[in-house]
């Protein structure tokens, strides 16, 4: 769809140009036309050669012309790109009556709404709260003493990486992939299980070699399990005191923001969505969301 939107807006813009372009070589021939003829007459006596003034009109006649043709041009692009900002608007607000149908009611800091942020974000959530028989309270709690132990677990295993305590290593790895296991980190899961069998055999080049990607999935699980709990107000969260909001009411905050795009009240819009985009409500919708304000902030600075 963004391929798509992107490719058409192009073509508009390019037909917008060559129209543009047309139009000011129509008048460019003209007045070249224009000055040949007058000059022939002059040389032919039937103009009095006081008529050669009249080119000193052409000159800045065609420069208006070529100012005024840049000018179009860039009143077209940013027309362009504006139409297109209404278009992706347009999209996120279907995304969001799609997840209004399955989360009617809700509040957006709701376990399930956050749980679907989780999903999309390769965490195996469904399965990890069957593991724990649907308890979603012990899933959160898991994800909370994540988050205050990941740092300390991440320089630990780097200050273990070394050939006398390598056996301590592959222990904690595996402290590690249990951790992750339960919480559903698939990827890091099995970069822990790698760690903690080339530690046992005693390939500390192997680990060292691979550290990088498992301190990289580290923190690419804490990354999201943080942006779940500052959004899902609970209990540690660093912004608990957040007032709450509801599906139905984002949802009617992004029709507001909408509307604002169509009229091009690029300001308004842009302050709506630096508001609904901290919720974090689904990974796909937000990376739209950005994209119109990384839009917004392109024709401003145009």
């Amino acid at each position: 769809m963004e391929i798509s939107m992107e490719y058409n807006n192009n073509i508009i813009l390019e037909e917008s140009r060559k129209l543009i372009n047309k139009a000011a070589i129509i008048w460019l021939g003209f007045l070249v036309f224009f000055s040949v003829l007058t000059g022939i007459l002059c040389a032919s006596e039937v103009l009095p050669k006081e008529a050669l003034w009249a080119f000193w009109g052409i000159i800045p006649t065609a420069a208006a012309i070529v100012l005024t043709v840049t000018a179009f041009h860039k009143r077209v692009e940013t027309l362009t790109k504006k139409q297109q900002l209404s278009i992706m608007a347009f999209n996120a607000k279907k995304a969001i009556d799609t997840l209004q149908q399955q989360f009617p009611e809700t509040f957006i800091n709701d376990c399930h709404v956050r749980m679907r942020y989780l999903s999309k974000n390769g965490i195996d959530v469904d399965n990890a709260i069957k593991r724990l028989d649907g308890n979603i309270d012990a899933y959160n709690q898991l994800v909370l003493s994540f988050l205050d132990e990941s740092d300390k677990l991440e320089d630990e295993l780097f200050d273990l990486m070394q050939r006398d305590t390598i056996f301590q290593y592959g222990h904690k790895a595996h402290t590690l992939r249990i951790l992750a296991a339960r919480l559903g980190i698939t990827t890091l899961t099995d970069t822990a299980f790698f760690h903690e069998i080339e530690a046992y055999a005693g390939n500390l080049d192997v680990i060292r070699d691979n550290w990088k990607k498992l301190s990289f999935e580290l923190d690419e699980a804490y990354d999201v399990f943080f942006d779940y709990i500052k959004s899902s107000g609970l209990e540690n969260s660093p912004d608990k005191g957040e007032s709450q909001m509801t599906c139905k009411r984002w949802r009617e905050r992004l029709q507001e923001a909408f509307n604002a795009l169509e009229t091009y009240d690029t300001a308004k819009a842009k302050g709506i969505l630096d508001e609904l985009i901290n919720y974090q409500i689904d990974t796909d919708i937000n990376k739209m969301l950005q994209g119109i304000i990384t839009g917004i902030d392109e024709i401003k600075g145009g």
